[in-house]
């Protein structure tokens, strides 16, 4: 049995790809410790199938300002890595699993790693093109390259690097890590939690009119406003018409303020707040069509939305924009592509979406041909072999 040490600046109920890595160790008997964000209401540690969740006492910055955003890393890292220094003194932990953003939460487990400890640097995102889409920062910006610089850095200083797709592997490359320890843990949704796709489930029979759905993080670079727009523009072209938008994120208060201007606030209901994974299958089912309006800039080149692999295996047909990493995995059979930022063009694939529900079964039984490759209970081995090479004596 192996103990863990698990730390990212997130919450661990609503984060999907964290609780799915822990998750794996604990059910074959792993004892795993994971420190993260403490959501209101949240007690300071619970048990959550298996794994140990330490929630400190602090919650996520939502706002526009980078050095406040900073600083709450900086403070998250300074509490985390004490709490993980502690515990690992009284009883030492084989191997500590640091998730960025930022990408210096790997010196959380500095203590460990000193003394011989194994230590994953799992990067979901990269952060030097996050920031300079966020900010509108050039890659010459001294704020990008000191992020290029602590990428590096903390690359270097741990044990293995992992990270959530294959186009990502190579952004990393280019920045100057090495890919030779560099492995590829996809977003793959739980079967456990989603199903495994073998009987798409059924539209709800109370559900009546037609129901867009988006779950996860609200934010300017995912393009919600666009779909917004979109809903107005359809007007009364589809008869009950609604979107649901399940989530939260830094866009939530403009996202309702453009509802209410676009006329279509009766017609857009936003969840309150995030949603723990287990409810997701319940708020998603029934749904006609799922809409991934990602903006095509440097902050999502890299991204495959771990809602369009859970939509996937819900059975439920995507429209989306085709940014370079979603190109890379799905092609026009699978998914409805609509052109990149252009309103008209998401309306109008909506609307032939909603006049054609053979196509839409169609793209639902393409898009569940990704887990023929990527099943996550064979794509798991990919983390679990990793941990045990790591870990051997």
């Amino acid at each position: 049995m192996l103990r863990v040490a698990m730390v990212a600046y997130t919450y661990y109920a609503s984060d999907p790809r964290v609780r799915r890595e822990a998750e794996s160790l604990a059910q074959r008997g792993d004892q795993v410790d994971f420190y993260c964000l403490r959501a209101p209401g949240e007690p300071a540690c619970e048990t959550v199938r298996g794994v140990t969740v330490r929630h400190l006492p602090m919650a996520r910055y939502r706002g526009g300002r980078s050095f406040v955003y900073v600083l709450g890393y900086l403070g998250f890292f300074v509490l985390a890595q004490t709490a993980l220094t502690w515990r690992h003194l009284r009883r030492p932990y084989n191997l500590v699993h640091a998730n960025n953003m930022p990408d210096f939460m790997a010196f959380a487990g500095f203590w460990p790693r000193v003394t011989g400890r194994a230590l994953i640097l799992d990067i979901h995102d990269t952060m030097p093109e996050i920031y300079q889409g966020k900010f509108g920062a050039g890659p010459g910006h001294p704020l990008i390259r000191l992020l290029r610089f602590q990428e590096r850095l903390s690359g270097a200083f741990a044990s293995h690097i992992l990270t959530s797709e294959h186009t990502k592997k190579e952004a990393l490359a280019s920045h100057g890590l090495d890919p030779q320890r560099i492995d590829v843990l996809l977003n793959v949704p739980d079967p456990a939690i989603f199903g495994n796709g073998a009987s798409p489930p059924t539209p709800e029979a109370t559900e009546a009119g037609f129901r867009l759905v988006f779950h996860g993080t609200l934010a300017p670079r995912l393009g919600l406003d666009l779909a917004l727009r979109a809903v107005a523009r359809l007007g009364d072209a589809i008869p009950g018409l609604r979107l649901d938008l399940i989530g939260d994120g830094d866009q939530l208060p403009e996202l309702h303020r453009l509802a209410a201007e676009l006329g279509i606030a009766d017609r857009v209901r936003f969840s309150d707040g995030f949603v723990p994974v287990e409810e997701l299958p319940a708020l998603l089912r029934g749904a006609d069509l799922a809409v991934i309006p990602t903006r095509p800039e440097i902050s999502t080149r890299y991204m495959l939305p771990t809602k369009l692999l859970e939509y996937a295996l819900l059975g439920i047909p995507a429209v989306v924009a085709p940014t370079h990493t979603i190109r890379h995995y799905f092609d026009e059979d699978q998914v409805a592509f609509f052109e990149p930022g252009d309103v008209a063009s998401l309306a109008e694939t909506i609307l032939a979406l909603h006049r054609d529900p053979e196509r839409r079964r169609r793209l639902a039984t393409g898009a569940a041909r990704f887990f023929e490759r990527y099943d996550w209970n064979r794509h798991k081995r990919v983390y679990l072999d990793l941990v045990d090479r790591l870990c051997a004596p």
